[in-house]
């Protein structure tokens, strides 16, 4: 093999890591928040977003909610409704209640960490 094609393989396989490791970082989206500490306080008593919502990851069957795995809400959708809450509709007459606010139940960290865990969970 000649020094050229030697050089033209050496860029080719250069090319191809990089362009590897571009994809990798893509599907590998970071959002602010503790998924760990998210799954706990979904299953917390109090917080229980288990006793509504269906969600694998969480083992939870919840039906007076939307199934998680397959609504696959986006990052600030899920801080949305976590934080502010949601008024009940025809669909879903249990509505679900805001965790922040004057009466809160989470600190703005601890809704980020639940937004982080539901994400993960849904966007494998």
């Amino acid at each position: 093999m000649g020094s050229r094609t030697a050089l033209l393989l050496a860029i080719l396989a250069a090319a191809a890591l990089l362009t590897a490791g571009a994809f990798a970082s893509a599907s590998e989206v970071s959002v602010p928040g503790n998924p760990v500490r998210g799954k706990a306080l979904f299953l917390r008593p109090g917080v229980f977003c288990g006793s509504c919502h269906t969600l694998k990851a969480a083992r939870s069957t919840g039906r007076d909610g939307p199934n998680l795995d397959k609504a696959k809400p986006g990052y600030a959708r899920i801080l949305k409704l976590v934080t502010k809450g949601r008024s009940p509709t025809r669909r879903w007459p249990t509505g679900m209640p805001a965790y922040a606010g004057l009466h809160a139940v989470l600190t703005k960290t601890l809704i980020q960490d639940v937004a982080a865990f539901v994400y993960a969970a849904t966007h494998r």
